[in-house]
């Protein structure tokens, strides 16, 4: 359809389809640009109730409604006051909590070019012709600024922004620099909010330490007004410190500081630390396994059509992809599967153990297999229940066991090689883990035991069955174990390949989306493309209940120190 003929969009109120049950005690929140709901699920777990939601796709608000029915919802344009589906922030209705997740699309370093070569002003409230000299980069940046004009005119008690770290150089270009801000903008926007009286506190925080099967770099802005105190948003993962030989809980600490980017990542610009040590400790994260459904492995590239692309390459892939799977199979060889990425030029290869690569409405990711039949690896026994002992080889001699059953067999399963784990078969996800466990892929078909009173008479079993009691005499073993091919001794025709589907970036990117045979609460529909870029324009929920727990806390105290 061309442009002109488009019907020109008007805001649009979608009042809730659920009846909200009013409490007395309720503490009710707004969300600007809700997009899927990340931070609404987030806040709903934590206790608050959202009233109200907007954004402008109108089915990213179907979406929304479907999961929140019970709040109001605007299909409309916060930011531009002279487009035809203009609503101002200021007409929302007042709340206990603002929340808002604002675009991040152009606070990258790559985006900034354009909002700034011109060495415009800074955005002010009371500026009315500033919509006619700005961009569209800088316009999408006005969207922190939506949460000033909701500030300005509402005083919620409480206000939580969520966006990349590259925030902090809004600004005008820095002198000789081409990309990036000098932040100046940004430190506008914290000075406002300090004028209208609130304290605030700026997290840096990765959603793989939430249970969030990804690896997501965020900043996460804490305005809480200074009639109330600031809520503990320290963030002490309990972690595992080898040197003090215990469970502590971690402290956040800066590595380098925040660089002139104001991009701020975990390994990076922090890390966690021993609070007794102080020797660097990794937090447990949840790793990629969680969000994949191994059971479809994909298509076997040499079955796959093969094409001519336009720099003359002819194969199932552009000569880009070819050359990433290459580089992908040489660094992971030993190891039978990997994510990569795939239709983009950023991301990072990971190990299924490690979490997923941020995932994002622009990153697509691949899996890359050895194929069905070639995932085994070794059989181990494991101490499990109890947590005394450490794995063992097949070729390793058992510990006595007693009635107690403590030991068990893994078959075509995923472990973390270290004490104090329970492994996880091959259709469980896997639980969290640390850097420095060491990944291993197992199987079995089964153990055998001597019976009788010749010690010659043997009785098979299924690696199902609990090993029974063990004495000093050797008489189990197990009934098969053998090796597969690593990844790079496969042929590369022989290779299976496939992207991830919109199911898998929904749950690593935290929904509860429908998975194999677990049925999901999240409601979604769409096509994969719409999905993806609804997943990946989220916030995880579990990041989100976690702070809104926090100010809950203050909220619930302050009131109930008020009624003493």
């Amino acid at each position: 359809m061309a442009l002109a003929s488009k019907k020109p969009r008007t805001a649009t109120h979608r009042p809730a389809t659920k009846r909200r049950r009013f409490r007395h005690d309720e503490y009710v929140a707004v969300d600007l640009f809700s997009g899927f709901g990340g931070l609404t699920e987030g806040i709903k777990r934590a206790g608050f109730t959202t009233i109200m939601a907007a954004n402008h796709n109108a089915y990213k608000v179907e979406v929304h409604e479907a999961n929140h029915p019970e709040a109001e919802h605007w299909i409309a344009d916060l930011v531009n006051p002279k487009a035809a589906d203009y609503h101002s922030a200021r007409d929302l209705p007042p709340a206990d909590l603002l929340v808002a997740g604002v675009s991040c699309v152009n606070h990258s370093q790559a985006n900034t070019t354009k909002a700034y070569a011109m060495g415009l002003s800074l955005f002010s409230m009371d500026d009315p012709d500033y919509e006619d000299r700005v961009t569209r980069s800088e316009r999408d940046r006005a969207t922190a600024n939506c949460v000033l004009h909701y500030a300005q005119t509402h005083r919620p008690r409480m206000i939580l922004v969520e966006c990349t770290t590259e925030l902090q150089s809004w600004g005008p270009l820095r002198p000789g620099s081409k990309k990036v801000g000098d932040g100046s903008t940004y430190r506008w926007w914290l000075k406002q909010f300090d004028l209208l009286d609130y304290n605030h506190r700026v997290l840096f925080l990765n959603s793989q330490f939430f249970k969030v099967p990804q690896s997501r770099n965020r900043g996460y802005w804490v305005f809480v007004h200074k009639s109330l105190p600031m809520p503990d948003l320290e963030h002490r993962p309990v972690s595992r410190c080898h040197r003090c030989d215990k469970d502590v809980e971690a402290v956040w600490t800066w590595r380098t500081g925040i660089p002139p980017t104001g991009k701020v990542a975990y390994g990076e610009q922090y890390e966690y630390r021993c609070p007794s040590c102080r020797t660097r400790v990794e937090p447990p994260a949840t790793p990629s396994l969680a969000a994949l459904d191994l059971s479809d492995l994909g298509t076997r590239i040499g079955d796959r059509p093969v094409k001519e692309f336009k720099d003359g390459h002819r194969g199932p892939f552009a000569a880009s992809t070819t050359a990433r799977i290459e580089r992908c199979r040489r660094k992971f060889a030993d190891f039978p599967a990997i994510l990569m990425p795939a239709k983009g030029v950023h991301g990072s290869e990971r190990l299924l153990l490690q979490p997923l690569a941020t995932q994002t409405s622009q990153q697509e990711a691949a899996l890359l297999s050895a194929g069905p039949g070639l995932w085994e690896e070794a059989a181990l026994a494991l101490a499990v229940d109890n947590y005394q002992g450490a794995p063992r080889g097949a070729s390793d001699p058992l510990p006595t066991q007693v009635g107690s059953e403590t030991l068990a067999v893994v078959s075509s399963g995923v472990i973390p090689y270290r004490k104090h784990t329970v492994p996880a078969v091959h259709m469980e996800p896997m639980s969290t883990f640390t850097a420095e466990q060491i990944p291993g892929v197992l199987t079995a078909a089964g153990w055998f035991k001597q019976n009788g009173p010749t010690g010659t008479e043997t009785a098979a079993h299924p690696v199902t069955d609990p090993l029974g009691t063990l004495t000093s005499r050797d008489t189990t073993a197990l009934l098969t174990a053998r090796w597969g091919p690593a990844l790079s001794q496969v042929p590369f025709e022989e290779c299976f390949y496939r992207m991830m589907s919109a199911p898998e970036i929904g749950r690593g990117c935290g929904f509860d989306v429908d998975f194999r045979e677990h049925t999901g609460t999240f409601t979604v529909w769409g096509t994969a493309r719409d999905q993806v870029d609804g997943f990946g324009n989220a916030v995880s929920p579990q990041v989100g209940t976690w702070i809104g727990e926090r100010l809950r806390a203050v909220l619930h105290t302050s009131e109930v120190a008020a009624a003493a």
